[in-house]
């Protein structure tokens, strides 16, 4: 994948000279240009490589891109804003082209802190760099690589112990010009503290393609509880990677949904260590590709601790020539005994020329374990569209019910009303419900 590699952006001067602008510490300026060393020594992934065989590589290539320079103004778009005021958020961070361009923070308990990350650093440093690249860092991938050593835009929420944030904190990234961007989101809840934090990516219509790298680390600490969503609504000149990883101590809880809409194609990596006994971690993922559009999901749940529980859940439906590609592994160590994991991955095909591919897998070490895996792909029956269409409804209508009723599984256990309705939304804008695309 040679088109892949040629990237003058992407180098030593680059990184010291955004170490530079941001006056970033020594520790983090050695971090970045570490991750450098790694990204150049790392080969981009190929066909052959296993966890990529099915992916696009083509779609997410860097080539030619300059890195996002700043904003043309710090103007937040109407459609932003109205996703803000729908959001019920206590606290909202807008991030555009890797910088905070708005935040809002109406956070009434005490001790927590949101806020982007370069001011996170500046104040909280000895907490950032505590936990900062623990949970994705670049060894991992090429991309991770990339990311480590290029990010600008980001988050740190640190919510302390035995706190409970009521409402949701969210960051809206977004962009308004083309390039090489990427930001990272670092989240940190304390000892039997409890969050929900909305990750969302979303944009106007882009002047030039823009290839968008995003790392999410989450640090649970014992008893602590975090609903998280990721949300990607791109405009189709984007190109989205995204590495979400976790870890989930004793007894603490990860509820994360993972929704794919946006964007020409995206790739999104979604990881729980369950590292304490009694830990839980529940994985739902939601995507819907038209119009051409290549959606991949790779999901991990490695129990490396006994007496943990976790449940993955992807449900997706495509049409008009799009692809989709879910690969999933449940990883047991050999002293993970009493582990009860299960994973299911259920596509919809809404036409001939598209395609869904589900690889489910299990690498069990343990011999005292419950685990399962499966997943099913074919078309909406059409015995359920003549019966829908008999009753008075429209063929487009009557394919609307059937694809929300299949993602209804997932959009049930969702305990976040407001996103639900969104995602609800964009799905019925792509089925060309009438009136709903001027809403979103």
């Amino acid at each position: 994948m040679a088109e892949l590699t040629d990237n003058p952006a992407v180098s030593v001067g680059a990184v010291d000279q955004l170490v530079a602008a941001r006056g970033e510490p020594a520790w983090l300026a050695d971090e970045r240009r570490a991750a450098l060393r790694t990204f150049e020594a790392t080969p981009w992934p190929g066909p052959r490589d296993e966890l990529w065989r099915y992916t696009q590589l083509e779609r997410f290539s860097v080539a030619g891109l300059d890195l996002v320079p700043g904003p043309q103004t710090d103007e937040v778009s109407e459609r932003i804003e109205r996703r803000i005021r729908d959001s019920d958020a206590e606290g909202v961070l807008v991030v555009k082209n890797g910088r905070p361009v708005k935040r809002e923070a109406r956070i009434k308990e005490a001790g927590v802190i949101f806020t982007d990350l370069a001011t996170a650093l500046r104040e909280h440093e000895d907490l950032v760099r505590q936990h900062l690249y623990t949970a994705v860092n670049a060894p991992m991938t090429k991309y991770t690589a990339l990311n480590s050593a290029l990010w600008t835009g980001g988050t740190f929420v640190y919510v302390p112990k035995d706190v409970e944030v009521e409402l949701p904190l969210g960051t809206f990234t977004t962009a308004d010009r083309g390039g090489l961007g990427a930001g990272r989101t670092l989240i940190v809840v304390d000892v039997n503290a409890k969050a929900t934090f909305i990750d969302e990516f979303t944009s106007d219509p882009l002047p030039g393609r823009l290839f968008h790298n995003h790392a999410t680390e989450i640090v649970l600490k014992d008893g602590a509880k975090l609903r998280y969503v990721s949300l990607q609504n791109w405009s189709r000149e984007v190109a989205h990677v995204h590495k979400q990883r976790a870890f989930v101590g004793r007894d603490a809880r990860l509820e994360s949904l993972t929704v794919s809409l946006g964007g020409d194609a995206a790739r999104v990596e979604i990881e729980s260590e369950l590292g304490g006994p009694g830990a839980e971690s529940e994985m739902l993922g939601l995507y819907f590709a038209d119009e051409g559009q290549h959606f991949n999901q790779y999901t991990v749940q490695h129990h490396s601790a006994p007496r943990a529980f976790s449940d993955v859940l992807f449900k997706g439906a495509v049409r008009d020539a799009s692809t989709a590609v879910y690969s999933g592994i449940i990883v047991v160590d050999p002293g993970a005994q009493k582990t009860d994991a299960y994973q299911t991955n259920r596509n919809l095909l809404l036409d001939r020329e598209s395609e869904a591919v589900s690889i489910p897998q299990l690498e069990i070490a343990a011999n005292d374990v419950k685990c399962s895996h499966g997943s099913t792909t074919g078309p909406v029956p059409d015995d359920q569209r003549f019966y829908l269409m008999s009753r008075g409804l429209r063929p487009e209508v009557a394919e609307h019910v059937l694809v929300t009723g299949f993602l209804h599984e997932v959009m049930s256990r969702v305990t976040l009303p407001k996103v639900a309705e969104y995602v609800e939304r964009v799905v019925q804008a792509k089925l060309g419900v009438p009136g709903v695309k001027e809403k979103l």
